[in-house]
């Protein structure tokens, strides 16, 4: 039943994309000539996001009983966590074989790519899955390492996008010269090597695996599956969000201050706090604007880039937003600080609002150099990015699942209720990927992006007056 639901959900979901894939404007994306070096700078990524990812929840894990029962047995590692480990592998492989397929087909569709040629990506975008594979397990076994080598292989993956030369001597840069359309497809053989070597150091990592690394990943994993199935995706989050240690001999509080100045910087200091969380931000927020830039390009998929720009702009306001949601969790309590509920809240929105607009706005003139249409982006990321931390507070002022989702909705298509509570789980992520969207054709058609800011306004100011 569950593989039904799962191909029933999937299927309609890749026919969708391999039909965007094939239009003009999704031909004219792959084809571009930043194409190759797209791919190389977004496997390094993935490596990279595989070895911190590990360091979190690896992917040799199983429950916290087994994991204890087995870790402390006479088993190996590689013995006892070897099931987990080649399901979270063959996963992460059938989703990179699944974009190398999707690729492949669509250009060789259009005639731009032989057959061989697409072969030859997808056995690439199979390596590339197994290597992330064994990435994730570097993360888990030795998280020190990950810490210093994922910034590396990003920055790596930078320069090599940059300098041509280095594509024969990385392995993203093999990658990238398996692209159907590069000139050279010689690069299988080293990549295919690099994979046979990381999957013989298998076992020697997974018997790295400490007793102490292996329960806590595990209950904690536990932990934010149990907030996630109740639909209390914050508190999932916050499972994971890691204890500040670094700037805590800063002095948050200056009462000498006026007291706006005191509420920004208390946040500033508490995001650099959590440097890895702030740094992270400062990727997310600066990754949209680019993407939302970029959407202005006459031959881009404009609303796609603009909803993936939206998306990316809401998880990384997550670190600038703490003190919001600080406001919202004691706003029906008693005044803390002498002020009323909606002061603390505006002073709080202050540091969220001034780092957003100021990084939006710097990176958006950066690219708009590059690429023109500056007027336009630059006035569209600012309404993005307003809307988005509307986004942010209306999903702070959220609360617990309401008892009403819990009933059936029974229709011909069967029962949905599963579907509208899952809406509303995701509403902040839905509403600022449609934001983004309308950001993007408000100079053409300004009405959607009107509309999806009264209701983005309509929500906030129903969740405040009907806070608990």
């Amino acid at each position: 039943m569950t593989l039904m639901v799962a191909l029933v959900t999937i299927v309609p979901l890749v026919r969708a994309i391999s039909v965007n894939m094939t239009s003009t404007e999704g031909i004219a994306v792959l084809t571009a000539p930043a194409a190759q070096n797209v791919t190389m700078l977004a496997t390094a990524g993935i490596w990279a996001s595989s070895l911190l990812l590990g360091r979190v929840r690896g992917p040799a894990l199983r429950p916290p009983f087994l994991t204890y029962a087995l870790a402390t047995s006479n088993l190996s590692r590689a013995a006892s966590f070897r099931g987990p480990l080649l399901t979270s592998g063959a996963t992460t492989a059938a989703l990179t074989t699944m974009v190398g397929v999707l690729i492949g087909a669509s250009l060789v569709s259009a005639g731009h790519s032989t057959l061989s040629d697409a072969l030859v990506f997808v056995l690439a975008s199979i390596s590339v899955g197994v290597i992330s594979t064994i990435a994730w397990l570097v993360g888990q076994a030795m998280p020190r390492t990950a810490t210093v080598l994922a910034p590396t292989v990003f920055a790596l993956g930078v320069v090599t996008t940059t300098v041509p030369a280095m594509q024969p001597f990385t392995p993203w840069g093999w990658v990238g010269l398996a692209y159907p359309l590069a000139t050279a497809t010689a690069s299988l053989a080293p990549l295919l090597a690099v994979t046979a070597v990381a999957v013989a150091a298998v076992p020697a990592l997974m018997n790295r695996l400490s007793l102490t690394l292996l329960t806590s990943q595990a209950a904690r994993w536990e932990t934010a599956t149990s907030y996630a199935t109740g639909m209390e995706l914050a508190a999932a989050a916050a499972v994971y969000q890691p204890a500040p240690r670094v700037g805590r001999h800063l002095r948050a509080v200056k009462p000498a201050l006026r007291r706006p100045l005191t509420f920004l910087l208390r946040d500033a200091v508490g995001a650099a706090r959590t440097p890895v969380r702030l740094a992270a931000a400062i990727f997310a927020l600066a990754a949209a604007a680019t993407l939302f830039t970029l959407s202005f390009v006459p031959e881009s998929p404009i609303w796609v880039l603009g909803a993936v720009a939206g998306v990316i702009l809401f998880a990384g306001l997550g670190p600038l937003t703490d003190g919001v949601r600080h406001a919202t969790s004691i706003a029906s309590d008693l005044p803390l600080y002498g002020i009323s509920d909606e002061r603390l809240l505006a002073h709080h929105t202050l540091f969220p609002v001034l780092a957003t607009i100021t990084l939006l706005v710097a990176t958006t003139v950066i690219c708009s150099l590059l690429i023109g249409h500056a007027t336009p982006a630059i006035l569209g990321s600012l309404a993005l990015g307003i809307l988005a931390i509307a986004a942010r507070i209306a999903n702070a002022l959220k609360g617990p699942l309401p008892p009403a989702l819990l009933t059936p909705i029974p229709t011909p298509m069967g029962d949905l209720g599963a579907a509208a509570r899952l809406t509303w789980a995701l509403d902040g992520v839905l509403l600022t990927a449609l934001a983004g969207a309308s950001a993007v054709l408000a100079f053409q058609s300004p009405l959607l992006l009107v509309s999806v800011a009264a209701a983005l306004a309509a929500l906030t100011i129903r969740r405040w007056r009907h806070r608990v």
